[in-house]
């Protein structure tokens, strides 16, 4: 069993070879993908619907989780290690380069815990940084 596979069966997914292809891809990149980017990208199908399943029980299951993006177009990454399989939690901050417009999960940066909010419930904190991501500086 090759490592895809062997993260589709930790997960409980189904394995299509689609699956696996779009598994070698977020682990092959350390940017983030929208559903276009991942059909541009994988040849093995062009249906709309496999790849929006595919994201939407690979997100269900924490494996991968939703970016920010500067369009606000829905992209996605990888979880890392701070996820179970049954729960998402990210604390850490995201990256978007403005002159490739790609977005990266920044792992080292972690989000501060904020005790005192005056009534407020928090649900979710979310730090973006934006500028130039290597590739591009």
């Amino acid at each position: 069993m090759n490592k895809a596979e062997e993260i589709l069966a930790k997960y409980k997914l189904k394995k299509t070879n689609f699956r696996l292809e779009l598994i070698k891809l977020f682990q092959s990149s350390k940017s983030s993908f929208t559903a276009d980017e991942i059909n541009d990208k994988i040849k093995s199908t062009n249906d709309k619907v496999t790849i929006y399943r595919a994201l939407s029980a690979f997100e269900k299951k924490c494996l991968i989780h939703r970016v920010p993006d500067k369009s606000n177009l829905i992209r996605y990454a990888l979880c890392q290690k701070e996820c179970s399989k049954i729960h998402h939690k990210h604390n850490h901050a995201h990256f978007i380069c403005n002159v490739c417009a790609q977005t990266f999960c920044l792992d080292n940066i972690k989000l501060p815990q904020i005790n005192d909010t005056s009534g407020f419930k928090i649900n979710k904190t979310k730090l973006t940084l934006e500028g130039a991501c290597p590739s591009c500086y």
